[in-house]
């Protein structure tokens, strides 16, 4: 690094090949220009037109690996970027928590990486190096983290004994300390997952229901003749109610089964060798046939965890595991603040994996405490209430005054509802610790460290007022976004109040 005026100028270049990952960034972006160039263009006229944009590509590729250099400053990371606006970042040093890589196909067969350097502001990464070789993201972590570590002071603290996050997604040299193994999930477990999940599914009954929109009976009818004319029908229409119903189903499960096929392929392809393991004070994370990952979770970052146990989960014994960063930083395809410990994992692997994210707690023998006695009341009340508003006029324009018969049917639900989410809803204090456990179908625990609470507000809607109620919100650093908040909802007043006095002492 050289000084000009006194300022620190870095120059330290990109990976000479940088610019063909910048132009494939960029090919997105002109595929839509060259297309409207060329449809718009006149005939005989369209070809020069496609020349600017195709040269356009390659020359900010080139231009933006000249320009851009980084180096290491007294005080922090420099970073120099910017085409026509040329800008000089500092990172501090101090800030940084994280420096993760990320490589695909392509960046695994040229042997370089992309590299993202996080802070501890969160809200994605601070600076991405796009591209470096291995060696290098390998140095620029051991760089980093060293002068971090100078800066602090803390030579035998909580970063002595990082391995440079790059080292073990190329296959260097590993460092000193050995990494503790905590978990990897085979092709199996990744099935398991694969056919748990659900988010395939409501896209793919979207993509199903505006074909059929678009496709129309007509084309329905057609793809079906043959069948229908065995059958001694010639549309859909024709068909009796049994058949009718015969149909439907076929349909929703071929739905079902395509949606889980392709929720099996995504959990394989994206979580493919999955592997957690401690190093030091970090929680290393390595995934990814095509893209891989190597995320890095520092453990003091770690602000609340979250176990999830949906009816999939229990059906087949597993648990999935997540935890809320300082900041908010999420993997990508997860929830903001949200990286997941366990993508999925044995129930019996649980308290080994919170252990080690959530390191010195005493989590043995919680009192568990109920909420308030009138939680059952206020919620079959409630359903029944929604169950009448959802039921009654449908039921009323098609049948008539009998139609009301519908509405004591919503009752047993109503009823069991209430019961089973007031028995399976429940809090524990400790020492170290506030337990949340929400809900009977889908059934979420929350393990907050009392020292990673920032406020704790005590909130009454009108409904709480009724039942003397009163809803209890805790904020952590990493619940920046109100849906990671930990919410206690039907509480006593006088219980909330000494709950809140408690967890701000």
């Amino acid at each position: 690094m050289r000084y000009e005026n006194g300022h620190p100028v870095p120059e330290r270049r990109l990976h000479p090949l940088s610019w063909v990952f910048h132009l494939a960034g960029g090919l997105g972006a002109m595929i839509p220009l060259a297309i409207a160039a060329a449809l718009g263009a006149e005939r005989g006229g369209a070809l020069w037109m496609l020349v600017p944009l195709v040269l356009l590509g390659p020359l900010a590729g080139l231009w933006h690996q000249w320009v851009y250099r980084y180096d290491y400053g007294p005080e922090g990371l420099l970073i120099r970027e910017g085409l026509v606006f040329r800008n000089l970042r500092q990172i501090d040093y101090r800030r940084i928590e994280n420096i993760d890589t990320e490589r695909t196909l392509l960046h695994r067969l040229l042997g370089v990486a992309d590299v993202k350097v996080e802070t501890s502001s969160g809200g994605g990464a601070e600076a991405t190096i796009r591209v470096l070789s291995v060696a290098g993201a390998e140095a620029l972590s051991e760089a980093v983290f060293a002068r971090r570590r100078a800066l602090r002071g803390d030579n035998g603290g909580e970063d002595a004994t990082r391995e440079p996050v790059a080292a073990g997604a190329a296959g260097g040299a590993p460092d000193n300390s050995a990494p503790e193994p905590l978990l990897r999930l085979p092709a199996g477990e990744l099935i398991l997952m694969g056919l748990i999940d659900n988010r395939n599914l409501f896209w793919l009954g979207a993509v199903i229901g505006s074909l059929f929109q678009v496709v129309g009976v007509e084309t329905l009818e057609r793809v079906l003749g043959p069948a229908l004319r065995d059958a001694g029908v010639a549309y859909v229409s024709q068909l009796g109610l049994a058949l009718k119903i015969v149909l439907v189903l076929a349909t929703v499960v071929g739905v079902l089964v395509v949606a889980k096929l392709l929720s099996v392929i995504t959990a394989l392809v994206q979580y493919h060798d999955y592997t957690l393991e401690r190093n030091g004070d970090d929680l290393r994370a390595r995934h990814g046939l095509f893209t891989r990952r190597v995320v890095t979770v520092r453990v003091p970052r770690i602000q609340v965890v979250h176990r999830l146990a949906t009816p999939l989960h229990r059906l087949f014994r597993r648990v999935a595991l997540q935890a809320d960063l300082a900041g908010g930083a999420a993997e990508p395809g997860q929830s903001g603040g949200a990286r997941p410990l366990a993508p999925i994992c044995r129930p019996d692997q649980v308290d080994a994996l919170i252990d080690r994210a959530l390191p010195g707690l005493d989590r043995a023998d919680p009192d568990w405490r109920p909420l308030s006695a009138r939680t059952r009341r206020r919620l079959t009340r409630l359903w029944l209430w929604c169950w009448a508003l959802l039921s009654l006029p449908p039921a009323l324009w098609w049948w008539g005054w009998p139609g009301l018969a519908v509405l004591p049917a919503g009752l047993p639900v109503a009823l069991l509802h209430g019961h089973l989410y007031a028995r399976y809803t429940r809090w524990a204090l400790t020492p170290d610790l506030l337990l949340f456990h929400r809900g009977w179908l889908w059934r979420r625990l929350a393990v907050v460290p009392r020292n990673r609470i920032q406020t704790v507000r005590l909130a009454r809607n009108p409904f709480d007022r009724r039942y003397r109620m009163t809803e209890l919100e805790i904020d952590t650093a990493g619940g920046g976004l109100a849906k990671r908040r930990v919410r206690l909802a039907y509480l006593d007043r006088d219980v909330a109040a000494r709950l809140a006095g408690s967890l701000l002492e």
